[in-house]
């Protein structure tokens, strides 16, 4: 049975225990007990073979759509950086040194980039991001930086010489005040290496890193990952926690508003009276204590579509037809929610059985689909003709 909701089967494939030469001959277990948030591993050749998920013509198109995230850095002589924000009707001339383009969540737009993407998911949903490619001419790079993520660093083509360190890990470190970007003004490198085609880069939140093209047509495909901020976090699911409110404007019957039949006349009329500041503290606290709400706005929050991403209108699924989740669709699940973009559902037997294994696998097969109940097959067909999921 599956419901709307008022606001784990594995998935198939190898085993986190099976040794991949993506993760240079460690198993997805033994990475994330050993480096994950913890140190750097280089890995020569983990995708031997790799072809870049675009070419530069079709990246530079994607650059110029406003549909689309993406940013050109260049510098010149001097030292001097520059940032222009998309979308980037023109380009420097490809023999031009010293510049990159970034274009943010590829994953979304390009399917080999959506399946570069998917290698990762040894990691939960929940905390991975997208799939952002860097393009650089003959010395490109933007700068000494570090991130406040996880990320990795995948050589798609060309080469790009890398200097990494440890400076950013307990401090922000001092930023340049001169130029646009966040640049390190006294990176102090530890480790050198060039990564060719094939080569692989992890590094954990913080640690200090400056990537420079070599011999220009250099692209690399960066994994980076979700890390909110507990304040921002908290704001969001307070958010949700509060809105009471239903889809036809009436408020909840558990609602109530703010009553002070025994206050008193004042002469300091500027003091918060102490009885609205217990009932707000108990607004809070009742919306929490809900049952599953925390649950229910956490799961809506995490799946919620980021503001450029939208789905085109489909039909609902033909009889026998296998289905996957569309590339741009973000769906969990908890113990007794199914989660996708942004919405949530109550879920229980064997449709939640089939809808985690959705999320895990990213597909169902015909014999799946043929095994959910009515009301799961009619929620299935809704998502179809929302554009959330496709015939496979």
């Amino acid at each position: 049975m599956i419901s709307k909701t008022h606001a784990r089967t594995p998935a198939d494939g190898p085993s986190i225990d099976h040794p991949t030469p993506l993760l240079g001959g460690l198993s997805p277990a033994q990475f994330m007990r050993r480096h994950w948030q913890k140190q750097p591993l280089l890995v020569r050749q983990a995708l031997p073979g790799v072809q870049a998920p675009i070419d530069r013509l079709a990246l530079a198109q994607l650059a110029a759509s406003e549909d689309v995230e993406s940013r050109l850095v260049s510098q010149s002589p001097g030292d001097r950086w520059s940032l222009r924000q998309g979308p980037i009707a023109k380009l420097p001339a490809w023999s031009k040194p010293q510049w990159t383009l970034l274009v943010q969540g590829l994953d979304l737009h390009v399917p080999a980039a959506h399946e570069l993407l998917s290698r990762f998911r040894f990691v939960p949903e929940a905390r991975l991001d997208d799939l952002m490619l860097s393009y650089a001419s003959d010395g490109g790079g933007v700068g000494p930086h570090f991130d406040s993520y996880d990320v990795f660093l995948i050589q798609v083509s060309g080469k790009r010489h890398w200097r990494i360190g440890r400076q950013g890990v307990a401090t922000t470190g001092t930023l340049r005040d001169d130029v646009p970007l966040k640049v390190l003004a006294d990176f102090e490198p530890e480790q050198d290496f060039v990564l060719e085609a094939g080569d692989m880069l992890y590094l954990p939140p913080g640690w200090a890193h400056d990537g420079v093209a070599v011999g220009g047509d250099c692209m690399t495909a960066s994994v980076g990952f979700r890390s909110p901020w507990r304040g921002e976090l908290a704001n969001e699911l307070l958010v949700r926690l509060t809105d009471e409110d239903s889809e036809d404007g009436q408020r909840s019957p558990r609602d109530r508003m703010y009553a002070d039949p025994k206050q008193l006349a004042t002469e300091a009329p500027g003091r918060i009276p102490d009885e609205l500041v217990a009932f707000a503290r108990e607004a809070v606290l009742k919306a929490v204590a809900q049952p599953l709400a925390l649950e229910r706005a956490l799961g809506e929050a995490l799946t919620e579509p980021k503001p450029r991403v939208f789905f085109d209108a489909g039909e609902a699924l033909p009889e026998g037809a296998a289905v996957q989740l569309h590339a741009r669709s973000r769906m969990m699940y908890d113990a007794a929610h199914v989660f996708i973009n942004g919405a949530s559902f109550r879920a229980g037997g064997r449709d939640a059985t089939l809808m985690r294994r959705l999320a895990d696998r990213h597909a169902l097969t015909s014999a799946e689909v043929a095994r959910l109940s009515e009301g799961a097959r009619d929620l299935l067909d809704q998502w179809a003709e929302d554009g959330w999921v496709v015939p496979a």
